[in-house]
């Protein structure tokens, strides 16, 4: 009689017992077609338990992979019961899967985003049972990869995106319900703004070679077009903050609130739609951790379409909300040295449709002048005494009744006598004004005063963080901070950094390429005012620099240094009306430039 063995295994013991199936794969599992499908509520709850799985994992491509994969699960689902529920949970899954995927370090992660919002946007079709809903949904999102595809190596050609390949094949074949006309241009500019955003996420160029020592932020933004860059959280004070002013500028078309404290600190940014049953406004507020605000008020009013800002006391820091007359685009961002939290509310897009028209034309009615440094912050001043800050308010009188009487502009001056205006306030007039460009008229200076010339600057974060242009910005940025009695000396190489890091969120869209064309023709201006009769000028070029007067501008804004007030030869002739008027001729000349399309 054979013998049989009960076991396995040298010692004969018990079978081992079956591995068990995580979620995961009991999930993965189920999307083979042939694959039969338990009863829905199990379905369902496991679907249910991959999507929570994602919201724990480690964040980037792990959570990603869940929630595409709780994503696709659903798909199965209403595919087979037509439940809209289905449907519309994958359809977040999906751009939950898409947003973690581009927080991945992996570039090839990004094709993977895509193709997320890719199905994402043909199931909101399949939903709507409308392929003008597909076709516009799969538009945008080609415009914001598109946005995002990394460049080209040099010398070869842009390596291409099987996600955007098949968008375009889609769009290819539904051009039958292509918008036309005005719908056709409310999705064009949909989609500038769409592209802004996702270029206001993205790395500015030569960011990536910063110092592993250059001190981060966090960026976020969403479709609306809102954008908060906050300091990561692990730069959370050690000790309390304290609240020390709260400045507010506010118009009927926009407004801006600076919250100055007594030290860096993290914050957190909410909004909350108007109720008109609760007789609420909408709201934005601002969490501020550790800070008390002992000492400011309660409750300040302000008007226009900001109504009021109210400060509270909460277990772990101060609160403080913007009341709104309406729903609008909100910016927050911050600004070191002294720490300031800035809050921007507009009924303007961040992104815009500026360009040339047919015709060659750029719409310009209203300029923003502003002349640098007034009150008790002279500016630089020149050997023999002459101040910055006269030179620039004289030029700025100048130019105010040329562009009125030549260019039939609407001028703006952000001081018109000898005060002291914060840098910050100063482009929240140029916004709450809405103006289409704007300028800031200064002196240069140089250490050893052999320096000379003209020069101009748009806001772009330096490649290095020692150049001269870093340094000048840094001294400008300077009078702010010594107001402020905080914050590192100007030539700290880890606050311009840190500085590099916030501007390189802020240029939304192309705003960037549009001011530093604009500053370019600045320069081409001002040289050729002076040319004849100062033939020795010598040309500074077009510079970026992280200048803090430039920061938040909501419009292509340049910041133009007429000559160095510290060189004997062009302090004397800054002293001169002949120069300051060619100064003067040479910003309504470019002004006169940029709107003829030129």
């Amino acid at each position: 009689m054979a013998a049989h063995t009960l076991g396995c295994g040298a010692d004969g013991g018990a079978p081992a017992a079956p591995a068990a199936v995580s979620d995961e794969q009991r999930a993965a599992a189920l999307l083979d077609p042939g694959a039969l499908l338990p009863p829905r509520a199990e379905t369902v709850a496991l679907a249910d338990a991959v999507a929570i799985a994602s919201s724990r994992a480690e964040a980037g491509a792990p959570a990603a992979a869940l929630a595409e994969l709780a994503a696709d699960l659903r798909v199965r689902l209403f595919r087979l019961d037509q439940a809209a529920t289905d449907a519309r949970e994958a359809m977040e899954l999906y751009s939950a899967a898409a947003t973690a995927f581009r927080a991945s370090a992996d570039p090839a992660h990004l094709e993977r985003a895509c193709q997320a919002e890719r199905r994402r946007a043909l199931l909101a079709g399949e939903l709507a049972r409308d392929a003008a809903v597909a076709y516009r949904e799969l538009y945008l999102v080609s415009r914001r990869y598109a946005a995002l595809s990394p460049p080209a190596s040099s010398g070869a050609p842009p390596a291409p995106s099987p996600c955007l390949g098949a968008i375009a094949v889609a769009l290819a074949q539904a051009v039958a319900y292509r918008p036309s006309g005005d719908a056709l241009r409310a999705l064009e500019q949909e989609g500038h703004r769409v592209e802004g955003v996702a270029l206001a996420l993205a790395l500015a160029p030569g960011a990536s070679a910063a110092p592993a020592s250059a001190a981060p932020v966090q960026a976020t933004a969403d479709a609306a077009g809102d954008l908060v860059v906050a300091p990561p959280a692990s730069a959370a004070p050690a000790g309390p903050v304290k609240v020390t002013s709260i400045e507010r500028h506010g118009s009927d078309k926009g407004a801006r609130v600076v919250i100055e404290l007594s030290a860096p600190t993290t914050f957190n940014v909410g909004t909350l739609p108007a109720d008109e049953t609760a007789g609420k406004d909408a709201r934005i507020f601002v969490d501020i951790a550790r800070a008390t605000s002992r000492g400011v008020a309660r409750e300040i009013e302000v008007g226009g379409v900001l109504r009021r800002v109210r400060v509270g006391v909460q277990p772990k820091g101060t609160r403080v909300v913007l009341d709104l007359a309406a729903n609008l685009y909100r910016r927050i961002f911050y600004l070191p040295e002294p720490f300031r939290i800035v809050v921007d509310v507009s009924t303007r897009p961040p992104v815009r449709d500026d360009e040339a028209k047919p015709g060659g034309a750029r719409e310009v009615r209203r300029v923003a002048i502003d002349p640098g440094h007034g009150g008790n912050d002279t500016g630089a001043v020149g050997p023999t005494g002459l101040k910055e800050k006269d030179v620039t308010l004289d030029v700025a009188h100048r130019v105010a009744p040329l562009l009125a009487r030549e260019l039939k502009i609407e001028t703006l001056l952000t001081r018109d006598s000898d005060v002291y205006v914060p840098l910050e306030l100063r482009t929240a007039r140029a916004n709450a004004f809405h103006a289409d460009l704007f300028v800031s008229i200064h002196c240069n200076a140089s250490d050893n005063g052999r320096a000379r010339g003209v020069q101009t600057f748009s806001l772009a974060a330096p490649h290095d963080a020692e150049s001269t242009s870093a340094a000048l910005a840094a001294r400008e940025n300077a009078a702010r901070a010594a107001r402020g009695g905080q914050g590192a000396e100007p030539g700290d190489p880890e606050a311009r950094r840190e500085v590099a890091a916030i501007l390189s969120n802020l240029n939304v869209g192309d705003m960037a390429a549009r001011s530093r064309h604009f500053a370019e023709l600045l320069q081409r201006s001002s040289l050729a005012s002076l040319s004849p009769r100062y033939p020795d000028t010598k040309d500074q070029g077009v510079k970026g620099a992280g200048f803090f007067v430039l920061a938040g501008a909501d419009m292509p804004a340049a910041l133009f240094e007429t000559s160095f007030i510290s060189n004997p030869e062009d302090e004397a002739r800054l002293a001169t009306a002949d120069f300051r008027q060619k100064m003067a001729d040479a910003i309504v000349n470019a002004i006169r430039a940029y709107r003829e399309g030129k």
